[in-house]
């Protein structure tokens, strides 16, 4: 299942640069497998709901202009002439009203496109035409607006926006009947040029192609801007769902208080992490402590529980934990207490945090009452005999988090230690409360003397505790009877959907926020203001005005300037080959002409360079048609690696792009010019002359004045086409092109431009070409500045966009860390994309090594926690050296008791509870992979006999690697308290100076799974985790004791364990125990027998492990003899203290249990 965190960044630059079609069909593609096609095609409405005020604007602003030139330049003037501009300038706001509406219909939008495309054409064409007819003077062949009115169907006409072909056939349309027009003229006037025709035929054809293009250029705009959009939403959905659950989680097992200042200390981390400023010191580590004076604590442990361990699979016990601790999670809230912590079958919680209140004492006696209610319940649905003992106590406790990793809330005090001692003397089915809880209680509560167990309890003599058992409360008439109810619709089932499932829907609901956010976009100014049907906001391109100047349309910070240029652009091998186009058009308009044969040369030549130009900017994309391309699949050919570095460098450096766009532009404009150039100015001169004298037209052999105009417009046309260049870069070239047009015009040439045709009469026709490259040119500068307005605001927004997306990430880092903190790092991402459906989360391992060990000789105080939280921070500082292929996990920290195991098997990842990476496998250790997390079912934990260095298995395993690794980290532990104590690291507090360690550690297979449903937390069960508590509780201090199995294993890693004796252990029995020997250099020591698995093994332990464990063998010895009869004659002791029978007996439970594949666990979890 494909992680909600994660969403394809379809439009990066880096992503659309790397696709092997074109880049508009795949945002396309894109779009329609999102389902954005109707947010498309709203934004696409808003946008030519817009254009249309502009276009408006723009016709009016050129019908001025040309009535105030006509009236100015032309003598004896026909106000015929004037009346189709008027009719224009009067009925275009009307014709284009329709289309301002939201409610207006496609067909409505089709019509309104024709008439208004048709009108202007019939303006341009009969204007003349009208004028012609009422003087009777010559009929004028050349259109004056055929260029404006492409422009405008294309660009900004409502067609353009319709899909379909529409737009294609009204510009082809018009363009018939501008060559229809220029061919009647012709006709009449008998002067009918089949060069000037196809020249100009060539000229409208290319222009519609280009105009055609610039569609699909705003296109892939529109879809890049609708996808950016929806990403930015899906995104910003995904992390604000997830801040809600993640916070609520945090809220349910922390004050919120001690929230706010762990995202603060989290912050401060990150931010110190990222300027690469050191860590801070042990000695400045900040202890999140806070003191409560008055509260009531109650401590829970479940009777036969171990009989369940034995009989149950995994899921089935899971499924009892999490059943009865969701209930229990759910009373607690009902009864305003504070669930602390589950410490396996106990369960531990407070009332009176993180706020006071006088009733705490009542409501926390409720809760244990209640619990105890929902446990028979439970057990009787189930047919399962499970109950309860319960203690409960009032008084004051320090509550906060030790350690730097996997916090978990925890409560000290020597309150705390006396709810202990009650709940361990206590019955089953009745809670045992002292005498300053019992006198904070009402009279509805029935109770009785506590137990004899308490009264010779040593702790609670010495407080001089006196205690009681409560068994019922006495009806209330005030309550409201909803708790049953509640209870009865806990089950397991809805439990499970409320961390999980949340995600189903982040699709739907970005889609839907972004049909609402479609209206804000930007659509550039409006000249227009138009009511909609639905209320917006403020509009968002008002933004952009005070950050940027109006008339230069740069932003006013260069900074932000800067990088707006620099974008890529990948889009310019697409206007390379149209340049490309645009040159062969002009090659084709001269070459039918009049152009010499040494100015074809030249053009071909030209041409040539502009194909290689287009071919270097466009390697890319050819390369990407044979293969993908990658960091890692680059040509071997350096020829190839330089093309495709070339062509990169086009799209990604601003400094190469405007360069080339600069010569490109120079290169066309110089073939359009050419023949200008070439020409013979006083051959041309006389032969204009003679032909005016003869009342004949004069057709030039070397220049074509129209023609050198229409190659003009092709080449200013392309910076519609170029869109990497910044819009003061193309106004600076459109106006040295236009410029130097003008200058051939007026001053070069202006005898020849002077006799041409022109397009008004009365107008000169030198006057006429003017007006004709600036008409094009004015269109061309606001359009080009709607554009880079447009290409700004968006730029911008997608600068607040990503500025807020990082800081909702920074935000997730850190509740990520305390998210792994909390649960296991694989364990948080899978619960991160649980759906509804989901079973509860379980593992079973095989072969783990659990270890506990156990700080002694300490109080609850202020001084010893400080201490507790600088030894348990150097701990988990130490997990920073064990995160390779056997990782150490920290589980909890109890009390004064740091817990942890190796072999939780899980693939690699990055744990953010210590926010360190860690690196991939390689090849051939992945292939050597141990199979993990697979269900299994355990055979008997009952040890194999010992006899000295008889060992069952010749050769170390590879699950056995786990045990050294944990051995490892236990001697390191020890390592640390050695530092600590003997140099004076807490010099100022005496108590300190008793500390020492107790480790034990067993390994074997264990249960491992989530309980809990708001307030998830994560254990493993099992027989290797009684017996690792067991090893530490009869440890020895500053000694690490393990069982025989474990002691088997380590002395096959050639590390020595010495024989102790046969240990009580609680539930279990006398076992034989071990204690790893320890030199005084603190490492170990060496086993006698030399052992070949030790050596065989010696190449995998130091491709995995971060460290080379000694597997030198030694000469044997005979301390081992020794040891070997020691641990026979206990055996036989032993076998001789035990009865006969009761041995019998468990010797067939142990058979059935191993035939079953059960486990046989015959002692308490911890």
């Amino acid at each position: 299942m494909e992680s909600p965190y994660y969403q394809e960044d379809v439009v990066a630059y880096r992503s659309l640069s790397n696709i092997k079609g074109l880049e508009w069909r795949h945002l396309k593609n894109k779009c329609e497998n999102l389902r954005l096609e109707l947010a498309c095609s709203r934004y696409r409405e808003l946008i030519m709901s817009s254009n249309v005020g502009r276009m408006v604007a723009n016709i009016e602003i050129l019908m001025i202009f040309h009535v105030i030139m006509v009236l100015s330049l032309v003598q004896n003037l026909a106000l015929v002439l004037l009346i189709p501009y008027f009719v224009v300038m009067f009925f275009t706001p009307f014709i284009m009203l329709g289309s301002m509406d939201d409610d207006a219909k496609t067909t409505t939008n089709l019509v309104i496109s024709w008439v208004m495309a048709l009108l202007i054409t019939l303006m341009d064409i009969l204007s003349d035409l009208l004028a012609a007819l009422y003087i009777g003077s010559v009929y004028p062949i050349v259109p004056c607006y055929d260029h404006i009115v492409l422009v405008c169907v294309y660009m900004a006409l409502p067609i353009a926006f319709i899909k379909g072909y529409g737009v294609y056939i009204l510009g082809f349309s018009v363009s018939i009947i501008y060559i229809g027009y220029v061919l009647w003229m012709q006709y009449l006037n008998d002067q009918i040029s089949a060069a000037l025709l196809c020249s100009y035929a060539i000229y409208i054809l290319f222009l519609n192609l280009i105009f055609s293009y610039f569609i699909m250029i705003r296109e892939y705009q529109l879809r890049r801007a609708i996808l950016s959009q929806y990403q930015l939403l899906y995104q910003n959905i995904v992390y604000q769902t997830v801040m809600k659950k993640e916070n609520a989680l945090l809220e349910s097992i922390l004050p919120r208080r001690m929230i706010r200042t762990l995202l603060e200390e989290i912050d401060n981390r990150m931010e110190d992490q990222d300027d690469d400023i050191t860590p801070r010191k042990a000695s400045t580590r900040k202890l999140f402590l806070e003191p409560y004076p008055e509260v009531s604590i109650l401590v829970a442990d479940m009777v036969n529980f171990t009989h369940l361990t034995t009989t149950l699979e995994a899921p089935q016990l899971v499924e009892i934990l999490h059943d009865l601790f969701v209930n229990f999670d759910l009373a607690a809230k009902r009864n305003r207490a504070m669930r602390i912590k589950f410490l396996g079958d106990a369960y531990n919680c407070v009332a009176g945090i993180p706020n006071y209140f006088p009733a705490h004492a009542s409501c926390c006696v409720d809760q244990a009452l209640e619990m105890i209610r929902i446990t028979q319940e439970i057990s009787n649905q189930r047919e399962l005999d499970i109950n309860l003992r319960i203690g409960v106590h009032s008084g004051e406790v320090f509550a906060g988090i030790i350690g730097h990793t996997k916090w978990q809330f925890d409560i000290w005090s020597k309150d705390v230690d006396i709810t202990n001692r009650l709940e361990t003397s206590g019955m089953p089915g009745l809670v045992h409360v002292s005498q300053r809880t019992l006198s904070m209680l009402d009279e509805h509560y029935v109770f009785k003397e506590g137990t004899e167990a308490a009264k010779n309890d040593p702790i609670l003599q010495h407080a001089n505790i006196r205690t009681y058992l409560v068994s019922s409360r006495l009806p209330d008439p005030v309550e409201s009877g909803e708790l049953d109810t509640e209870f009865s619709n806990a089950s397991v089932a809805s439990a499970r959907s409320s961390y999980g499932g949340v995600y189903e829907d982040i699709q739907i609901r970005a889609q839907r926020e972004l049909r609402r956010e479609v209206e804000h976009m930007v659509v550039g100014r409006s000249f227009f203001k138009f009511k909609r049907n639905k209320p917006v906001k403020k509009n968002r391109e008002l933004m952009l005005n005070p950050r940027a100047h109006f008339f230069l349309g740069v932003f006013r910070s260069w900074k932000r300037e800067w990088g707006f240029q620099n974008t890529p652009d990948l889009m310019i091998k697409y206007s390379m080959l149209w340049a490309f186009f645009v040159g062969l058009a002009i090659m084709c308009i001269n070459w039918i002409g009049t152009t010499k044969f040494s100015n074809l040369l030249v053009m071909l030549g030209i041409l040539f360079l502009l194909l290689i130009l287009c071919f270097l900017a466009g390697y890319k994309k050819l390369s990407l048609q044979r293969k993908s391309l990658s960091p890692m699949s680059r040509p071997s050919c350096f020829l190839s690696r330089w093309l495709l570095r070339a062509s990169e460098r086009i799209e990604d450096s601003l400094f190469v792009r405007v360069p080339l766009a600069f010569v490109v532009l120079l290169l066309l404009y110089l073939m359009s010019s050419l023949t200008v150039f070439t020409c013979d100015i006083a051959k041309l001169e006389m032969k204009i002359i003679t032909a005016h004298l003869n009342e004949q037209r004069a057709f030039p052999d070397c220049l074509e004045p129209w023609s050198v105009t229409y190659c003009v417009i092709l080449v200013l046309s392309l910076l519609f086409v170029i869109m990497g260049c910044p819009f003061l870069l193309k106004l600076i070239m459109g106006f040295v092109i236009v410029g130097l047009h003008l200058g051939t015009v007026h001053f070069y040439y202006g005898f020849a431009f002077e006799r041409s045709e022109t397009t008004d009469l009365g107008l000169k026709a030198d006057y006429a070409h003017t007006w004709y490259v600036l008409a094009f040119f004015i269109v061309l500068v606001l359009r080009e500045r709607h554009l880079n307005y447009m290409k700004k605001v968006s730029y911008l927004m997608r600068i607040y966009y990503e500025e807020a997306h990082q800081q909702t990430q920074d935000k997730l880092r850190s509740i990520k860390i305390i998210m792994a903190n909390i649960l296991p790092s694989h364990v948080a991402e899978v619960y991160k994309v649980r759906r509804p459906n989901d079973k509860l989360y379980y593992e079973n391992f095989s072969k783990v090594a659990v270890m506990f060990a156990s700080i002694e000789n300490f109080n609850a105080d202020t001084a010893s926690l400080r201490i507790l939280h600088e030894i348990i921070c150097c701990f988990d500082d130490l997990l920073v050296n064990y995160q390779s292929r056997y990782k150490i996990e920290k589980i909890k920290v109890m009390d004064w008791t740091y817990m942890a195991a190796c072999g939780l098997e899980v693939d690699h990842y990055t744990d953010f509870a210590i926010d360190i990476p860690v690196a991939q496998p390689d090849t051939e250790t992945e292939g050597k992979r141990r199979s993990s997390v697979l269900t299994v079912h355990f055979g008997s934990t009952e040890d194999d006999e010992m006899s000295g260095d008889a060992v069952s298995q010749p050769f170390a395993q590879a699950e056995d690697v786990s045990v050294l690794v944990m051995t490892e980290f236990a001697l390191d532990l020890l390592r640390i308290m050695y530092d600590i104590r003997y140099n004076f690291e807490f010099s100022e507090y005496d108590s300190f100076s008793e500390g020492s360690l107790k480790i034990g550690i067993s390994h074997g297979p264990v249960m491992a799974g989530v309980v809990g449903s708001s307030k998830p937390h994560y254990d493993i069960w099992g027989h290797t985790v009684n017996m690792a508590s067991r090893m530490t509780s009869t440890g020895l201090l500053d000694n690490i004791q393990v069982t025989r199995h474990t002691a088997k294993v380590l002395r096959q890693f050639n590390i020595r364990c010495n024989y102790r004796a046969h240990t009580e252990v609680k539930g279990v029995g006398k076992v034989p125990t071990y204690l790893v020997a320890i030199d005084q250099n603190m490492a170990f020591h060496d086993h006698d027998q030399q052992s070949m698995s030790a050596k065989s093994f010696k190449s995998t332990l130091t491709d995995t492990l971060s460290f080379t464990p000694n597997v030198d063998a030694q000469k044997s010895s005979t301390s081992e003899e020794q040891e070997e009869e020691q641990e026979q004659e206990q055996d036989q002791e032993q076998e001789q203290d035990d009865g006969g029978e009761e041995e019998e007996e468990l010797e067939e439970e142990s058979e059935l249990e191993r035939q079953k594949g059960g486990i046989l666990i015959t002692g308490d979890l911890y």
